[in-house]
């Protein structure tokens, strides 16, 4: 389980516009980049990384809007939720055929 610290900004309008414009910015990176992922699994049954996302995203206008590190930690995170997911897959799978591998009578006795 993860925490979650607030860290509460006091800036001036133009400062917290720029904050507010980047993390706007950032969420729609994330959403693009879920959306790609999810649509190469669906179409090709492939787990991308992260560096693959941040390679194709680089010429995406809500990657350009923000600092190159800040977007491609965003292009990272996709990837490594992606990656859990394929953990998650393999996990049922073996699940699968464990449970499948029960229902034969050499297993019963």
């Amino acid at each position: 389980m993860f925490g979650c610290q607030q860290v509460l900004i006091k800036a001036d309008k133009n400062t917290s516009a720029i904050i507010e414009y980047l993390c706007h910015e950032s969420n729609s990176l994330y959403n693009f980049c879920v959306y790609y992922a999810r649509q190469i699994w669906f179409k090709t049954r492939k787990i991308v990384t992260g560096f693959d996302l941040t390679k194709e995203m680089k010429s995406n206008p809500h990657f350009q809007a923000g600092y190159a590190s800040s977007m491609q930690q965003t292009c990272l995170n996709v990837g490594e939720s992606f990656k859990s997911f394929k953990q998650l897959l393999k996990n049922i799978l073996k699940e699968s055929s464990i449970k499948s591998l029960m229902h034969l009578s050499i297993f019963n006795n």
